[in-house]
């Protein structure tokens, strides 16, 4: 069964299970995905700015912001970045978190096309993590997404504690307190595969020399409490409540308008436009790295 298949296939399940987090072992041949050589050719890609990379070292982030130069060509601005200090790093057993792999990578954009459409609006974000022994990019946190983990390489040891409410700040880092008591332990290998919903506490280390994982930020793009109550305020602005009437009437009289079929209609057709904007983007991404013209001279 190709891999894409088996992907969605597991987020499906689990997406219909309303657990916690779902797992599945040994379900794909990773090198047939990605790999250690993928990822440090990403890495080697000198156009990658320092918005791309996050590197740990002892818990403490290393700032590549002055390892960005330029170059002046044809009187063009020409941006790249020294590796030096990525490369010094890795040697003394850093982290490193490469973000835009789909961008970077066709096979995986291809990956997050398909499992875009599992879901009613979505446009999904890749990334990959490397990590060391004794070193990792992230502390305890939990994900204001579900995200889908693909284990790649090594072994990663994860922590999952028992789910909280989805929210959009103060999500890291998480005290040991924060994150509340430990649902379950285990390890992640070469072919695993793991769902984890949003608002689950849950913490990794490397138990091993190294460890290489693929992690989908499931994001979900329908509109948000922030772009609904825009709309709805503005209508709220041309059919207010009557004037001088208590707090819990202008409240019922606003529910009323959020019930309207006309605002339902307004909703789902704007649910549509985005989903349908997001996978027009998905396209263009692909085509980031789809030039063949000059196959004919090959």
């Amino acid at each position: 069964m190709p891999t894409t298949q088996i992907l969605t296939d597991f987020l499906r399940g689990a997406l219909a299970q309303q657990e916690p987090f779902a797992k599945q072992l040994q379900a794909i041949d990773p090198q047939a995905l990605f790999g250690i050589d993928h990822f440090q050719r990403h890495l080697n890609n000198p156009l990658l700015s320092s918005d791309w990379l996050q590197v740990s070292l002892n818990n403490q982030l290393i700032n590549l912001d002055g390892d960005c130069l330029w170059k002046m060509v044809q009187r063009k601005k020409l941006v790249f970045i020294d590796k030096q200090k990525i490369q010094t790093a890795l040697l003394q057993g850093a982290a490193v978190v490469l973000e835009g792999l789909d961008i970077l990578d066709p096979k995986i954009n291809q990956l997050l096309a398909d499992v875009d459409n599992l879901f009613p609006c979505a446009l999904s974000n890749a990334e990959g993590f490397f990590s060391q022994k004794g070193n990792e990019a992230y502390t305890g946190h939990r994900d204001s997404d579900d995200v889908l983990v693909i284990q790649i390489s090594g072994r990663k040891h994860w922590h999952v504690h028992h789910p909280q409410q989805r929210r959009y700040f103060g999500n890291t880092p998480l005290s040991k307190e924060q994150m509340g008591p430990v649902l379950a332990e285990f390890d992640l290998n070469p072919g695993d595969i793991l769902y984890v919903r949003a608002g689950v506490p849950h913490r990794c280390t490397t138990p091993a020399d190294h460890s290489l994982h693929i992690s989908i930020d499931l994001c979900d793009r329908t509109p948000n409490i922030q772009q609904i109550t825009h709309v709805a305020n503005e209508r709220y602005n041309h059919a207010s409540a009557a004037s001088n009437v208590p707090p819990a009437k202008i409240v019922d009289h606003y529910i009323e308008l959020l019930k309207d079929t006309g605002f339902q209609k307004q909703l789902a057709a704007a649910t549509d436009e985005t989903r349908n904007e997001s996978g027009k983007f998905r396209r263009r991404i692909g085509q980031s790295s789809s030039i063949t013209a000059l196959n004919k001279l090959l």
